[in-house]
C-alpha cells in the first residue's frame, strides 16, 4: 500500500506500456477523485527538474492525488535531477509511473528506484518460443477453449516477442472462435494472419539490410491501416540499443552467431539469421548514427505529432540508405 513511484521498464515496449497503463488506473481507481492525470518526457524533466517534486506535492484545487506518467524515451536526457527528490523523500499523495526502456543494472535511474522502499521497478522482457507457447495455451484455456497442436504451432510462428502484441492477436482468435472448440488451423488462418509485430520487425530489418522496396510496402500497409509510426520508432531504437550491446561482443571476439544465440534479452528465433547479417555488415560507428538519427526522428515527432509518420519514415530511408552504402563499400 506504501508504493506510489514506479519504474516499469525493459526491453518488451509493449509489456511496458501495458502495465504502464494497468498501474495508472490502479492510481485512478484508489481515488474517486483522481483524474488529475499529468503525462510529462523526459525532455520536460530536463528543462524543468523541479517540476516533478512541485506537481506531486501540489494540493489540486479539485482535490484527488497527482498521477504524473513520465515516459524517458532515450538516455540523452538527465532525469535524475527531477526524480531524487521523490526518491529521497516520497511524496504523501501521488503518484510518480516511469516509462523507460531496457536499462543495464548500473543505470542511476533503475539504481534508484531499487534502493527506494517506497518504489517499485518492474522489469518486463521479450517473450522467446516458449513463452508464446505457454501464452497460447493458458489464454485458449482461460477462454475455456482447447487448440489443436498444429494450429498452436502456427499461432506461435507468426507471432513476435512483443506481448501485448502477441496478446491482441491471441484475443482476436479467441473472438474469432467463439464456442468452436477445439481451435483448428483454420481458425488461426482466418483469424490472425500476419500481426503487427511481425511486420514492424521487418520494416526493422529491411532497413538495416538497405531493403527499400519491401520497408515502402510494409510501411504504405502500417499507415493505410491506420497504426501509428510512434511504436515501430520506439521499437527500432530499442532494437539498435540492443545490437550496438552485440556489437560490442563481436568487436571484442564473439562470432556473430553466437553473439546473437546467446543475447539477452533473446532474440527471437524467426529474427536470428536477419539479425546476423544486419550485424556483420553495420561497424559500431553506423549503429552510432542510425540510433541518432532514430532519436531525433522519437524526438521531432513528438513536437510535430502531425508529421509523425513522415519523420519515421524518413529516418528510416536513411538508415537503409546507410545500409546499401555499407553493402557497396563491403564489395569493394
Amino acid at each position: 500500500a506504501n508504493v506510489r513511484l514506479f519504474l516499469i521498464y525493459g526491453p518488451d515496449a509493449g509489456a511496458v506500456t501495458e502495465r504502464v497503463r494497468a498501474v495508472e488506473k490502479l492510481a485512478a481507481g484508489r481515488d474517486s477523485a483522481s483524474g488529475n492525470l499529468i503525462r510529462l518526457g523526459s525532455e520536460d524533466l530536463a528543462a524543468d527538474p523541479g517540476r516533478v517534486s512541485d506537481e506531486a506535492n501540489a494540493v489540486s484545487m479539485f482535490g484527488g492525488e497527482p498521477i504524473l506518467a513520465i515516459r524517458v524515451a532515450d538516455g540523452r536526457h538527465n532525469v535524475m535531477p527531477a526524480l531524487s527528490p521523490v526518491l529521497e523523500t516520497p511524496p504523501d499523495a501521488a503518484w510518480v509511473i516511469v516509462e523507460a526502456g531496457d536499462l543495464k543494472p548500473s543505470s542511476p535511474l533503475r539504481k534508484g528506484f531499487e534502493a527506494c522502499r517506497d518504489a517499485a521497478a518492474v522489469p518486463c522482457y521479450e517473450l522467446d518460443a516458449r513463452d508464446v507457447g505457454r501464452m497460447i495455451r493458458s489464454m485458449i484455456k482461460d477462454a475455456g477453449l482447447s487448440i489443436d497442436d498444429d494450429a498452436a504451432e502456427a499461432l506461435s510462428a507468426g507471432l513476435g516477442a512483443d506481448r501485448m502484441a502477441s496478446r491482441n492477436e491471441i484475443e482476436k482468435l479467441i473472438l474469432y472462435a467463439g464456442t468452436d472448440n477445439p481451435v483448428t488451423l483454420a481458425h488461426v488462418s482466418a483469424a490472425v494472419g500476419e500481426n503487427l509485430a511481425s511486420r514492424s520487425d521487418r520494416i526493422i530489418d529491411s532497413a538495416l539490410l538497405g531493403r527499400s522496396a519491401q520497408m515502402d510496402d510494409d510501411l504504405t500497409r502500417l499507415r493505410n491501416e491506420g497504426q501509428s509510426a510512434g511504436g515501430l520508432a520506439t521499437q527500432m531504437l530499442r532494437h539498435l540499443m540492443n545490437m550496438q550491446g552485440l556489437r560490442e561482443r563481436v568487436d571484442k571476439g564473439t562470432n556473430p552467431r553466437q553473439a546473437v544465440e546467446g543475447a539477452r534479452p533473446p532474440v527471437f528465433f524467426k529474427r536470428r539469421a536477419m539479425v546476423i547479417e544486419a550485424l556483420n555488415r553495420w561497424p559500431a560507428d553506423y549503429l552510432r548514427r542510425a540510433r541518432l538519427a532514430a532519436g531525433e526522428a522519437i524526438a521531432a515527432s513528438r513536437r510535430h505529432p502531425q508529421l509523425e509518420f513522415e519523420l519515421i519514415s524518413d529516418a528510416l530511408h536513411r538508415i537503409a540508405l546507410m545500409a546499401r552504402r555499407l553493402n557497396r563499400d563491403a564489395r569493394g
